[in-house]
Parts: C-alpha cells; structure tokens; sequence
C-alpha cells in the first residue's frame, strides 16, 4: 500500500532541540536554565515566578552541581528552584529515559539534559556496550538502537529539550618537519557521537566566559557570539510557535476518532441479535485474536462497514 502523498508545504509550531556544548565551567548549565526560564516565563505569562520555575525540570549527571545553581543571581536574574532529578551511574538510555518521564509527570514543560556525554563516555553508556560486545567495527550496529533511543529522548516532541555535552580537544597523528609521527591540535571534539549538532534545531559552543556561538540555527535568530539570556528564550519560544498546531490538530483527530469508534461499537453490540452478524463478529474476533472492545479505531470502522453492507 502506497503512503506517499502530494502536500501543500506548512510551517508547523515545534518543540525546541537545542544543544549547548562546551568545556567544564563554561557556562552551559546556567545558560540552559536562562533559556529555560525565557521558555516557560513566555509560555506562562500568568504564573508566579516561583511556579513558573517549576515548569523547568533538569537531570543532573554533574553529582548535584545544577541545584548549586538555584537561589543565585546571574546578570541580575535570580534563578529560582526547578525539578530536578539526580542521575547517578550507571548511565544507561533506560535511567535516562526514566528520570526524563519523572519529569514529564511532574509537569515539566522544558527539560534540560545535563550532560548527554555520561550516556556516551561513562558507566553504562554507548562505548561501555560497544566494548563488552567485543569493541569491533561490527558491534557498533548492535547499539545503533539504543544511540536510536537517546535520539529520541534529545529531540522529543512534546516538550522542550535543551541538551548540554562536553567537549575535548581532538588531535590527530601526523607527521611533522623532523620525520616523525606527533599530534596535532585539530579543535574540539564532542564527548558524544560525531556530529551531534546535526540532530538539534540550534545548537550552540560555549566557551569560557559563557559566550556562546552558534553553530547551528535553523531560527535564524542568531548570527553573533553572545551570552544567552532569558530574552533569547522568549525569543526561541515565540519562533516555535509560528505555524499551524499539529499536536493540537492530532489530539482534536484523535478525539473525533474516539467518539466515532464508540458510536459504531454500540451499533456493532446492539446488532448480534443477528445470527448471521453474530458469526461476522466472531470471525473478525478470532482473525485479530483479540475481543471486540479491544478492536482499533480502523478494525471497528471496517467491521462496522460489513455489518451496515450485510443489512
């Protein structure tokens, strides 16, 4: 069955996947928070500042160094105190995944991941499973779903997520003036798979003194290196919001489908009385190994069309 359409091309309001690098004590936990708070502040103009900090929910793999953050002042902005869920070793996509759901259920609107690269270098992450698999080229595609997985979680569409990574400087081997093979700086390196940015709306380089530069912006609103701000934030939420709605479009299809599923499974029961409708009923209930009230919205709609064609 053929699935490809012809559309007419519409912007579509997003979630934001943003990514900031950097080395350790750059900034990238702070400026998270800053464009954090510009998000939540925009998208809950009404709130307390103390409720609205609370729709801001952060996972901490730095050894609780983000709550060293709140109740402190940055360029005149006090931050305040946000959800936050303590992520210790081992770092597995699994107790990502869970300590990113708690925050969801608490009602987080923005979840910053502070750092994606526990995931990657450290205990239970990617390499550690490439190397217990035997650390050949080949083992790589066997975690191909977990790096799937933690792709997914980065860039998941019903919240705002900001992902923080680490950095190190690169070198290559090469040989130099005297003969001899001798590293060469060549940049900085993510701590994480290469070419991470591809995979973020915007993406930002922190470097010392929190100046960020952006290697990444599919917003067009940055073109110079600058310190993040709550402003940017607004910004960024204000330009997410452009375009026609899709999660509501989808809740409001859903919704319709439910109700038109219901009504069809009542004309459905209401017409067993029919032997012959009876056996239609039983014979799709034994086809799809499930009982009738369990039947999909298009299972029920096509059985529903049977019985309506029989009568």
């Amino acid at each position: 069955m053929n699935d490809l359409v012809v559309e007419v091309a519409q912007r579509e309001k997003i979630k934001i996947p943003v990514l900031l690098s950097g080395v350790s004590g750059s900034g990238k936990t702070v400026s998270a928070l800053l464009l954090a708070y510009g998000i939540v502040s925009t998208m809950f103009p009404d709130l307390e500042v103390d409720k609205q900090w609370l729709k801001i929910g952060l996972i901490d793999t730095e050894h609780r160094r983000a709550s060293l953050n709140a109740n402190r002042e940055f360029d005149g902005v006090q931050v305040g105190h946000f959800e936050v869920v303590n992520l210790n070793e081992p770092y597995t996509i699994d107790r990502y995944e869970v300590a990113f759901n708690l925050l969801l259920n608490a009602g987080c609107e923005v979840i910053i991941i502070d750092s994606i690269s526990h995931n990657w270098e450290g205990k239970g992450g990617v390499l550690e499973a490439v190397d217990k698999l035997g650390g050949r080229f080949t083992d790589w595609n066997k975690v191909k779903p977990l790096e799937e997985r933690f792709r997914e979680l980065s860039i998941n569409n019903n919240v705002h997520v900001i992902s923080t990574a680490r950095v190190k400087q690169d070198y290559v081997m090469e040989m130099n003036d005297n003969g001899k093979m001798a590293p060469r700086k060549v940049g900085l390196k993510y701590i994480q798979k290469d070419n991470l940015e591809y995979e973020f709306a915007v993406a930002f380089r922190i470097e010392q003194g929190a100046i960020a530069y952006p290697m990444k912006d599919n917003s067009g609103i940055f073109s110079e290196p600058k310190i993040l701000s709550i402003e940017d934030g607004k910004k960024l939420f204000e330009w997410s919001e452009i375009g026609i709605d899709v999660a509501k479009i989808e809740r409001e299809r859903k919704a319709q489908e439910d109700a038109e599923r219901a009504d069809m499974l009542v004309v459905i029961t209401e017409s067993q009385s029919d032997p012959i409708i009876a056996q239609t009923i039983g014979r799709a209930c034994s086809a799809m190994r499930m009982p009738l009230e369990h039947f999909s919205y298009q299972a029920v709609k096509k059985l529903y069309q049977q019985i309506k064609g029989a009568n």
